[in-house]
């Protein structure tokens, strides 16, 4: 089977909450129920203070469409969601590099985390260094799907008092502590990988897509052969798709690379597991996997038990076609020159406009 992407659909189980809301969201008040709003807006306090404890704690939430009223308008529900950014650090959690920005000062461990399987696969910005690379795999948001409720707990601890609202207060501030808690509670996820993206590695500019830096591509290719498992190729490409594109320089992966690519993304998919300290903890607990080949999605989704499964009947499709760098180079050169050529004529432009003015300008003394 030659496939063009792979398509993935899931669903996480969780015990608790792993996904928070951050503390300065607007209408985190909104969340907080009638008779626990009132009791935090004790004392004269307007309903906005609410945003001013810190310690109120609510879990990421979606909004999804649950039927129409009597007036035909749509009437919506709020379930509890695991955001996509936090799925993907659940599966790259081992990838200790990719959290520490400073690695960009050891040349040895930066290169060596560009051409790692989390670099390869999950992408990367380091608009410093003036590279980046663009993530292969998309995943959606986990949206609940469960229909158990969630709940608020409540508790309250004693705090200093604080002088510009409880002046007049001896004991201070009794503060409630909010957090978003549920039991197991089941979310729906989907997901794709393109291969397109995973086979070539650019480094150059020509799409604005340069992936390393030049002057280490020695050190980057033999530390990129140890992940993907043999030689790779470099050199001018262009997509099979482009019908009259300019080629790009790069590293171009074959069938089985990016076969160990997949399959080693899939391992850590079906190894995830999200922790949140005391609050919760999140694993998959189902996966499903379909193969698109040509038209639309026409395939079905299917189990495996493992990513080994999954990749061991597949052949990647060959999206580039190698192009001979000779005329690669001189196309390039042709580009420049052409360039510089209408560079050069707006310049002239502008100085003939200049010289004109102030001809006229002359002109307009002398009279």
């Amino acid at each position: 089977m030659s496939v063009k992407s792979i398509r993935f659909s899931g669903e996480i189980t969780s015990n608790g909450i792993v996904n928070f809301e951050g503390s300065d969201k607007n209408y985190i008040g909104d969340k907080i129920p009638k008779i626990v709003r009132e009791s935090l807006c004790g004392n004269g306090r307007a309903p906005n203070d609410i945003k001013r404890f810190k310690n109120i704690k609510f879990a990421k939430h979606s909004y999804v469409e649950v039927g129409k009223s009597e007036n035909g308008e749509k009437i919506y529900e709020a379930v509890l969601k695991i955001s996509k950014d936090c799925i993907r650090q659940g599966i790259f959690k081992e990838d200790q590099p990719n959290h520490n920005p400073g690695i960009v000062y050891s040349k040895e461990i930066f290169n060596k985390f560009l051409a790692s399987t989390a670099g390869l696969v999950r992408g990367y910005l380091f608009a410093d260094e003036g590279i980046k690379r663009k993530s292969s795999v998309f995943i959606s948001d986990a949206v609940q799907s469960s229909k158990n409720v969630s709940t608020i707990d409540v508790g309250t601890m004693n705090t200093a008092k604080d002088k510009k609202i409880d002046a007049d207060s001896e004991s201070g501030l009794s503060l409630h502590y909010k957090e978003t808690i549920s039991g197991f509670t089941t979310y729906k996820f989907e997901g794709a990988i393109d291969l397109s993206e995973l086979q070539f590695i650019s480094t150059c500019e020509t799409y604005d897509r340069k992936a390393i830096d030049p002057d280490y591509i020695d050190f980057y290719i033999s530390e990129l052969e140890k992940t993907v498992g043999g030689k790779v190729d470099t050199g001018f490409y262009i997509k099979n798709t482009a019908s009259n594109g300019i080629p790009e320089q790069g590293i171009h992966l074959n069938s089985e690379q990016v076969k160990v690519l997949v399959e080693r993304f899939f391992e850590k998919l079906f190894d995830l597991e999200i922790f949140r300290g005391a609050s919760g903890r999140a694993w998959l607990s189902d996966l499903k996997v379909m193969f698109k080949e040509n038209g639309i999605d026409n395939g079905e989704y299917h189990k495996f038990s493992s990513a080994n499964e999954i990749v061991k009947n597949v052949e990647v499709c060959d999206f580039y076609t190698k192009y001979n760098e000779e005329e690669a180079l001189k196309l390039y050169q042709d580009i420049k020159s052409k360039k510089a050529e209408v560079k050069k004529g707006k310049k002239d432009k502008v100085k003939k406009v200049n010289e004109k003015t102030s001809e006229e300008t002359n002109e307009e003394e002398s009279e």
